[in-house]
């Protein structure tokens, strides 16, 4: 038997299909198939992993520019005698506890570094100067700062660790072997006492054809020469020896004393040369 349909019937059955939700279903599941069996079609997203990376290398960069940005502008978290969340904001406990107590050791007018311990210069000239990118592993990270002092090129490593999901910083490398926490400990190491030997090696003293005058400065003595300009300091090395921070040629010079008195001995400078050393009267 033939059936005819009329086009009123026709659309009459499309519209109650629609209206039942037939075909949106029938729509849904091929769509649902088509995605499920083909999801290589579908454009991922920036997976967690690199998006973190980004975000990560961000922070470390952005807490060693603050660092230095608050540094010069004299709020440094160095020579911090009553603010110890200033030093706690960029350090991890272990590197924050060596400043914190060398920076107690004396008051805050005498605190000081040999050399600014962001630049490991004592004079600047500085040019060119850049953070670098942050390469992070895990939850530690390196991280290099540039720039040209007095003509000369220089690289400062830091070490950075994660510490409840904030960066902070674990280290300062000048070269491989020489970084400040390593200086830190050095220093306090160095107690008063150790480093002043008897307590005698103080006053004015004569090097060869010239002088210098000799002052307990914290755990180190200032050494200031009649010839010249600055000071350069000395710290106790054993027996009766006096050794300086090493120059740029990695020497150092040493006051070589006969006795405990320091009345008498050896000035014996980086370059091998010795001259004779007599405590002025």
């Amino acid at each position: 038997m033939l059936f005819r349909f009329s086009v009123p019937a026709v659309v009459f059955a499309l519209l109650f299909c629609s209206s039942c939700g037939l075909l949106d279903m029938s729509r849904k599941e091929v769509s649902n198939t088509n995605v499920a069996s083909n999801p290589s079609d579908r454009s991922e997203p920036e997976t967690p992993a690199v998006a973190g990376g980004e975000s990560q290398s961000a922070a470390a960069e952005a807490l060693v520019a603050d660092l230095y940005k608050q540094h010069d502008a004299k709020k440094s978290p160095f020579y911090q005698t009553k603010d110890r969340a200033r030093v706690d904001k960029y350090f991890t406990k272990a590197l924050a506890d060596l400043i914190w107590k060398y920076s107690q050791s004396a008051s805050a007018e005498e605190a000081s570094f040999d050399a600014d311990p962001l630049y490991n210069a004592q004079d600047l000239q500085l040019k060119n100067f850049a953070v670098g990118r942050a390469d992070i592993k895990g939850e530690a990270a390196t991280l290099p700062v540039t720039f040209t002092n007095f003509g000369e090129k220089v690289t400062i490593n830091y070490k950075l660790k994660l510490a409840n999901g904030s960066w902070k910083i674990d280290d300062i490398m000048y070269s491989p072997k020489d970084g400040l926490a390593a200086w830190l400990k050095d220093r306090l190491a160095s107690t008063p006492e150790t480093s002043a030997g008897s307590g005698e090696f103080e006053g004015k003293y004569r090097v060869g054809d010239t002088t210098c005058t000799v002052s307990p400065h914290r755990m180190a003595f200032q050494i200031r020469w009649a010839k010249g300009s600055g000071v350069e300091y000395f710290y106790y090395k054993d027996a009766n020896v006096f050794e300086s921070e090493e120059d740029k040629s990695g020497g150092r010079n040493e006051f070589r004393f006969d006795d405990e008195s320091y009345d008498s001995g050896t000035f014996v400078r980086a370059d091998g040369k010795v001259f004779p050393v007599t405590r002025a009267r």
